[in-house]
């Protein structure tokens, strides 16, 4: 089972460091099936994300695709929401927190299908406080923080308590609202995770169990799958990637829910 889990955790990570995704979606239904609970299911798959996250995140700094001005922005309200989350996890049971995670997958599916344009109109800074217009290479947006901290916040909150990475939110947001590159959205969400699983990770640790040997191994596998799947994201097929994830994401909502009222 082990072995099992080492190559299906490596496969994960290939795929989903392209998407700049935790992974978390299907981290946490595989250590589920390998026979953790969900409580400690979490706090692991935090973990493996953080490692993979890492290791993206490096490859795409080297690269000059991660946005670090956006990254400030919107990641503090992430981890407050993180640590909420963590801190509060023990107090859900096992099926309610099946329902967080089959409820954040359909959102996530649905913003999936919403197309990847600018949706919010730019204001003169004069005019408007809160918006921050920035720049990466050749490419121009601009972030309000009035939307960014408050979905930031609840992705960094629902990331701690199912063991996603936030992306999942964070993406569709920078993509299709602030009209961020998905390069750049991708590789930033990338470094966000990392500070996101590792606030969530630690408030776990500190009031729960650990299996640091497992994590460990996984570690493992999630950073060889990073390499991998970072080095081919250029020659990705972003809408077949996409279409997939999507069918994925339902098809796990409707096993959480089962999950949750068997």
């Amino acid at each position: 089972m082990t072995s099992l889990l080492f190559i299906a955790v490596f496969a994960v990570a290939v795929i989903f460091s392209m998407l700049g995704l935790g992974g978390g979606i299907l981290y946490i239904p595989l250590l589920l099936k390998a026979g953790l609970s969900m409580h400690a299911a979490v706090p692991t798959g935090l973990a493996i994300m953080l490692v993979m996250s890492f290791t993206a995140a490096i490859i795409y700094h080297t690269n000059s695709l991660i946005d670090w001005k956006l990254f400030l922005v919107m990641e503090p309200a992430s981890v407050i929401g993180a640590l909420i989350g963590s801190y509060f996890a023990g107090l859900f049971p096992d099926k309610v927190l099946y329902i967080f995670f089959a409820a954040s997958m359909i959102t996530a599916a649905a913003m999936g299908k919403l197309p990847q344009k600018n949706i919010l109109p730019s204001a003169p800074k004069s005019v408007f406080p809160g918006i921050f217009h920035l720049k990466n290479k050749d490419d121009r947006y601009s972030i309000n923080i009035w939307i960014a901290a408050p979905v930031s916040m609840l992705a960094g909150f629902v990331s701690s308590i199912t063991g996603l990475g936030g992306g999942f939110l964070k993406v569709p947001l920078m993509t299709i609202v602030f009209g961020v590159p998905i390069k750049i959205a991708a590789a930033t969400s990338s470094a966000m995770i990392v500070v996101t699983s590792a606030s969530g990770f630690l408030g776990h640790a500190a009031v729960g169990h650990v299996d640091f040997k497992l994590v460990g191994l996984l570690s493992i596998a999630v950073f060889l799958g990073a390499l991998v799947g970072t080095r081919i994201l250029v020659k990705a097929d972003k809408k077949f990637l996409t279409t997939a994830l999507i069918i994925l994401q339902l098809t796990i909502a409707v096993w959480m829910i089962y999950k949750a009222v068997v």
